[in-house]
């Protein structure tokens, strides 16, 4: 697998997105509500088995934004880091939270539904599901966000 193809797909996929929300629902200019099943998750080609969904904002311009990553069963990412603060909630399921570039699930911390983590700019990490079940977190910070792969051709 390319890294750097699975960034700029990961990133052409938010920016499709994006443009899905509604500004304005009918409650009001800048409200947004969703259920669960009104969530458009696209899933990522060149990852199988991870999805998005943008519930707020626009990761790659200014301003708050907020998605959702779905997790498929024993889906990890590859080490990597952000160029800003990243603010992760699980929704669902255990979310294995590694630090560092092992990539290795036996280094992550398993984080249950409910649960809070946070990614610092610049620090390298690796998350996702380390057994057989689906995990969906909730991914809040400032764009634009640049997503940096350990290993991949820049």
């Amino acid at each position: 697998m390319n890294l750097r193809s699975v960034f700029i797909a990961i990133n052409l996929l938010l920016v499709a997105i994006s443009g899905s929300i509604a500004d304005d629902q009918g409650e009001g200019p800048g409200f947004i509500h969703l259920q669960v099943d009104e969530m458009e998750f696209r899933s990522v080609p060149e990852f199988t088995g991870l999805e998005f969904a943008i519930l707020a904002g626009d990761p790659g311009k200014p301003g708050p934004y907020v998605i959702r990553a779905r997790f498929g069963p024993g889906l990890t990412t590859p080490p990597h880091y952000h160029d800003q603060d990243r603010f992760v909630s699980v929704i669902s399921g255990v979310w294995a939270f590694g630090t560092g570039d092992s990539g290795d699930c036996a280094d992550t911390i398993p984080l249950k539904a409910g649960a809070f983590a946070m990614h610092p700019k610049g620090a390298v990490h690796f998350d996702g599901s380390c057994n057989d079940n689906e995990v969906v977190v909730q991914i809040a910070g400032l764009g634009p966000v640049e997503t940096h792969w350990l290993g991949a051709d820049e």
